[in-house]
């Protein structure tokens, strides 16, 4: 029995595992080295446009508060800015602060910086924000220019007036003037008068 096991051991044929083609191998391989480096070149270009957008970002929002605090302006805001947060608002105001001040439809308040939110709301915003700047800037220079020209007027008519008041009081000095000397020269000669006829 220990023969035929020894026997029937040594006829089994060992186990082979199948290898692939050593064409396909190589293709395989290259195929991968190549999409590792796209993956690597994709992701170095997203961190720099994500690096460069949190950067603008904080810029727009530090600019836009300077501007909207100088001018002391504020927005009523589509709510549909935030459509995409599954929110129920019924009003959204940016004050001059750039704050965001959001009303839900329970009356509920919330108010947060601007630059808490995400980019894709400050796109948004911007979408919006930017035409509604140029409209009210162009209405503070309409008024301004209304201010100037009536500054401008009055301030004309009040010279004029300063004016004929000055030549005034000039012209009563020089008529006073004329008169004082007039009444000097005929004291003078009454003085005068005296003394001729003594000669005589």
């Amino acid at each position: 029995m220990d023969n035929s096991g020894q026997q029937g051991s040594g006829n089994s044929q060992p186990l082979i595992l199948a290898e692939p083609p050593t064409g396909g191998s190589s293709a395989l391989s290259e195929q991968m080295q190549e999409s590792l480096r796209v993956l690597s070149e994709e992701t170095l270009q997203l961190s720099e446009l994500i690096w460069q957008e949190a950067k603008l970002t904080r810029e727009f929002c530090a600019l836009l508060k300077q501007v909207l605090s100088q001018l002391n302006m504020s927005f009523n805001l589509p709510v549909n800015i935030f459509s995409s947060e599954g929110r129920k608002l019924q009003q959204v105001i940016l004050n001059p602060e750039a704050h965001l001040i959001l009303i839900n439809d329970k009356n509920e308040v919330e108010s947060k910086a601007l630059e808490d939110y995400s980019p894709s709301v400050m796109f948004n915003l911007v979408s919006f924000i930017i035409p509604e700047l140029a409209k009210a800037l162009a209405l503070n220079r309409q008024r301004l220019n209304v201010r100037i020209e009536l500054f401008d007027k009055v301030n004309r008519e009040l010279r004029n007036l300063r004016n004929m008041s000055d030549s005034r009081l000039n012209g009563g000095e020089d008529e006073y003037n004329h008169v004082e000397d007039g009444i000097k020269k005929s004291l003078l000669k009454k003085d005068k008068t005296p003394d001729a006829q003594s000669t005589q």
